[in-house]
């Protein structure tokens, strides 16, 4: 399959609209395309180029319905198109560019204890999803943009599958077919799975359960149950954890009010036995805050 070798300063131009782009760098690559950052009239935007026409359309498909709706992916898609590389006409599809951090890399630079924050609001994205009718079906650390104070953003749609419909694109460590805990059918309960997983490889628990090699016959989800019980950072989110492993959730707004809860009890619990004003402790006021923030925020999109 020939792939395109876009580097700083290539320029592509579309067939049909005529709309000019640079390419700055190679943000990532997928199974079905390749991801770049591009400006055009000095705006950054993120360009995603198609191995396949038809692969990329069920994609861009999918990713034009979410754009037309109201919620945080409205206006994501700006516009589709082809170009011609090598004597080969390529589909592509450009969206906004999201600034900030992979989500390991934040967590890693700001530390663990903003997974609160962060994972309230990644689970309020999948609610976004679930409630069109969409499953991301590839949630990773890599796919997980956060800035600011904990603001997160998904990127790359290349798995977005409608519900009961079969997942094409996924990444076997966070699929729950692959720990023989489920089928790869899209519905929320996919999503929470993978949530889990990306929880229990952010805090470092059950690292001997995911290295490469481990026997199909030995892969199972009591592995990372019993990597979550001897997890002392995951022990405040054991409860979610667990249920999102088992696939007790029967919806993923059920999953982000019991971590909102249990968050919530969690930061209460820790502000009675605090007796230093350290470091630590405005690290755990300013999370609160921007907690509180965004609950308020969610309440007033949802109900106003």
């Amino acid at each position: 399959m020939f792939k395109p070798a876009l580097t700083y300063g290539s320029e592509l131009k579309g067939k049909w609209n005529r709309n000019s782009y640079k390419v700055e760098r190679k943000l990532g690559e997928g199974a079905n395309g390749a991801v770049f950052l591009v400006q055009r009239n000095n705006q950054r935007y993120a360009l995603k180029m198609g191995f396949d026409t038809i692969d990329l359309q069920s994609e861009v498909n999918a990713i034009s319905l979410l754009s037309g709706l109201t919620g945080p992916f409205h206006g994501f898609l700006l516009e589709t198109d082809d170009c011609m590389l090598g004597n080969k006409t390529f589909p592509f599809y450009v969206m906004k560019y999201v600034e900030g951090q992979q989500l390991g890399d934040y967590l890693a630079a700001e530390g663990t204890e903003w997974l609160s924050v962060v994972g309230l609001k990644l689970l309020d994205q999948l609610c976004g999803l679930h409630r069109s009718g969409l499953v991301f079906c590839d949630l990773k650390s890599e796919n997980v943009i956060v800035s600011g104070y904990g603001n997160v953003n998904l990127i790359d749609f290349g798995g977005l599958t409608q519900k009961g419909r079969s997942i094409k694109q996924f990444t076997e460590i966070y699929d729950r077919g692959y720990w023989n805990a489920g089928s790869r059918t899209a519905d929320d309960s996919y999503d929470l799975f993978a949530f889990a997983v990306l929880c229990l490889r952010l805090l470092g628990a059950g690292n001997e359960c995911f290295i490469q090699g481990v026997l199909p016959q030995n892969r199972g989800k009591e592995l990372l149950l019993k990597a979550l019980d001897d997890s002392l950072p995951c022990r405040p989110y054991a409860s979610c954890l667990r249920k999102a492993l088992t696939g007790q959730y029967e919806s993923s707004k059920e999953a982000y009010d019991e971590w909102k809860n249990v968050v919530y009890r969690s930061r209460a619990t820790s502000t009675k036995s605090k007796t230093s004003l350290g470091g630590w402790f405005m690290t755990g006021i300013a999370v609160s805050v921007v907690l509180f923030s965004s609950v308020v925020y969610l309440y007033i999109n949802n109900f106003l």
